[in-house]
């Protein structure tokens, strides 16, 4: 059942104030942006990006809170909360600076033995001891909320990435495991193959220092200000997967007795992209974070226009984020909009017309809105767990497990979809899209009962798995061959006899932008809906294989590409064609969220759309249409039309826009 959201959705304003160039002008700039732009809470920055001095003494972060103490007086007559958005934890990358001699805090070594110049060993007791102690002087002033930054972790910016692997820390991990080798050594085993001891040790070590660490943080913040909330940035799923990032007991640390905590996922677009990928990114990062986190903690997903103004991203792309968010029931945003050295608000942007624009639009889907384990759809089961079991190749790129392939390619069309955390659940009679690394995560016993008492969507990843496992009788098969792409071997797929889109004996490629074609040996006639050919129209072996208790595509995950190649309308066609879920008809590029009689419709394209269509097993004579209109939330009450449970409505949806659908009876 729907849960109502009784409050409305926030905006948050993260801005960077020098106090050397802070001058009455700017003030009265901030007052108005804010008064405009229903603002309700301003998150001031603090030892930021390109003003960042590196680790900061306790002094310096006494005087750094009293500048923003004194500057936010004025917010805080206008009923604004005022947040803390200090930007350096453990710091996010070397930029020239090192750590002061005065401080007890040991650089990060990386797997490569990289000394960092000025990023934090993240399991030295006196770092520990430093941040929780800057924490304390923050929340002095009492903030509204006080943020940990995404440099929370142990995965840092390139060039330098995976730490810590000092010397304390490989004793550390030698310790668990049982062993006696150097970094290389370790790093060598730790990276290759499945599951192992080494791996385990690093993964065990770094969730315990991070819950250690801020447990410290929370008990001197809320020991000073017993009503400030704690607030989690973060990023890459499988980044904070490195680190075996338990997230529910992550925010669970953080949370005081009466300030749980609160999270910042990633919306992955810090420039404006096309919003074609945009829409395969946010299901990978935005909502595979939500769904690992689950529903007890308010999420404030960001959204930063990096380098900033509207060279780096226009204002209708800025406002389609805003408005997406409802995707993910957000409870508002965390937008840094405004450049990070400190000047202020720049007016031309007009970023505060376009707030108040979307602000009633936001506040309905907020209150109205689908929650992620509210969703109707095919399931998409995924476990931060994932790094422990992926199969390595020796490197530290091979150990980033994605599993949001199925997720992205079925939500972009158009189908509904159900991300999520899986923590044993059982399931009965419910359609299921598993990836290879996901069910790598599972017991020969679970995957058999994941299979044999569902319908399955199965990719070449998965199948690989299975035959790793002598699994492969589930799926009626006894033997595969894994085919790279581009080795002239196979270098399309074909629908023989189908007719897809108009299209008879239409083609998918598998010579680029996909992965492995993995060449099953079926015990039995299986139905195939496709066969894969080499250049010279060849036979090598069948493709795409479907009845009523599989959809077994045989293609693995590019590790650049994805399955970039997959996205095309005859997969679409024949996947509406085998799968007897809730979806959208012929509306490229546009996405559904269903909640029994409720639809959320967003177009991740420039296009306008003929109407809306839709399948959905229910009697449906009208839809109710809520949508935003200038700054008004309009509704329009319109007859639909059906056949064999498609149901047509003569509404167009614009480029970049959302609309929430009741169907009525």
């Amino acid at each position: 059942m729907m849960t109502m959201k009784k409050n409305k959705y926030r905006y948050t304003l993260r801005l960077a104030i020098d106090k050397s160039i802070y001058n009455y002008e700017k003030k009265q700039d901030l007052i108005d942006f804010v008064k405009k732009s229903k603002v309700s809470d301003v998150a001031f920055f603090i030892n930021q990006e390109e003003l960042s001095d590196s680790h900061i003494t306790l002094k310096k972060a006494q005087e750094l809170i009293t500048e923003i103490d004194t500057i936010s007086q004025p917010l805080k007559e206008m009923n604004v909360t005022i947040s803390l958005n200090p930007w350096t934890t453990m710091n996010h990358s070397d930029r020239g600076l090192g750590i002061r001699s005065e401080l007890d805090i040991k650089p990060m070594v990386s797997y490569q033995g990289v000394l960092s110049t000025s990023m934090a060993c993240p399991g030295y007791v006196g770092w520990m001891e430093y941040i929780s102690d800057v924490y304390a002087i923050y929340a002095s002033i009492k903030p509204h909320e006080l943020w940990l930054e995404d440099d929370f972790r142990h995965y840092k910016n390139a060039p330098f990435e995976l730490g810590c692997f000092c010397e304390d820390h490989m004793k550390k991990y030698n310790a668990i495991a049982h062993s006696d080798l150097t970094r290389e050594e370790f790093i060598k085993k730790m990276f290759t193959g499945e599951k192992n001891k080494y791996r385990d040790a690093y993964l065990q070590v770094a969730r315990d220092e991070i819950l250690k660490a801020a447990s410290m943080i929370e008990e001197k913040v809320h020991k000073v200000s017993p009503n400030t909330s704690m607030g989690l940035m973060s990023s890459w799923p499988e980044i904070h997967a490195l680190e075996n990032r338990d997230w529910h007991k992550l925010l669970e640390v953080l949370s005081g007795p009466n300030t749980p905590a609160v999270s910042r996922p990633h919306l992955p677009a810090y420039n404006e992209v096309s919003t074609l990928q945009y829409a395969r990114d946010f299901e990978k990062y935005t909502v595979a974070t939500r769904t690992l986190i689950g529903n007890k903690h308010k999420i404030y997903p960001e959204l930063e226009n990096y380098m900033y103004s509207q060279y780096a991203k226009s204002n209708r792309f800025t406002q389609f984020q805003l408005e997406t968010s409802s995707s993910v029931r957000a409870d508002g945003l965390l937008m840094n909009l405004f450049s990070m050295m400190g000047v202020g608000i720049d007016k031309t942007y007009k970023y505060d017309e376009l707030l108040a624009q979307s602000k009633e639009f936001a506040d309905f889907m907020y209150q109205n809105g689908i929650s992620i384990e509210d969703r109707d759809g095919i399931i998409i089961p995924m476990t931060q767990k994932v790094a422990k079991y992926k199969i390595g190749d020796g490197t530290l790129h091979g150990l980033m497990a994605s599993q949001t392939q199925w997720l992205e390619l079925l939500a972009i069309f158009g189908f509904a979809t159900r991300p999520l955390d899986y923590t044993d659940q059982k399931f009965v009679n419910e359609t299921i899209a598993l990836t290879g690394n996901f069910l790598n995560t599972l017991s020969n016993a679970q995957i058999t009962e994941m299979i044999q008492d569902n319908f399955v969507l199965l990719d070449g990843d998965a199948l690989i798995i299975l035959d790793n496992r002598n699994l492969l009788n589930l799926i009626n098969a006894d033997s595969i061959e894994v085919i790279q792409p581009r080795t002239g071997k196979q270098v399309y797929e074909q629908f023989d006899g189908l007719t897809l889109s108009g299209v008879k004996d239409s083609r998918i490629t598998l010579q680029t932008h996909v992965g492995a074609y993995v060449k099953v040996h079926y015990l039995s006639d299986m139905p195939k809906e496709s066969n894969a050919y080499n250049r010279y129209n060849e036979l090598v072996g069948p493709a795409t294989v479907a009845n009523d208790k599989f959809y077994i595509m045989p293609v693995g995950e590019h590790e650049k590409y994805g399955w970039e190649g997959e996205y095309i309308d005859f997969r679409e066609k024949d996947l509406k064609k085998c799968l007897n879920v809730s979806y959208l008809v012929d509306m490229y590029n546009c996405k559904a969220i269903f909640s029994g009689r409720k639809i959320i419709v967003s177009n991740w394209s420039m296009d306008t759309t003929d109407g809306i269509n839709f399948k959905l097993d229910k009697p449906v004579s009208k839809i109710s249409i809520t949508y935003r209109d200038g700054s008004k939330v309009k509704n329009q009450i319109i007859d639909v039309s059906s056949h064999n449970n498609i149901y047509h409505a003569d509404f167009k949806v614009p480029g970049l826009a959302v609309v929430y659908v009741e169907c009525l009876e």
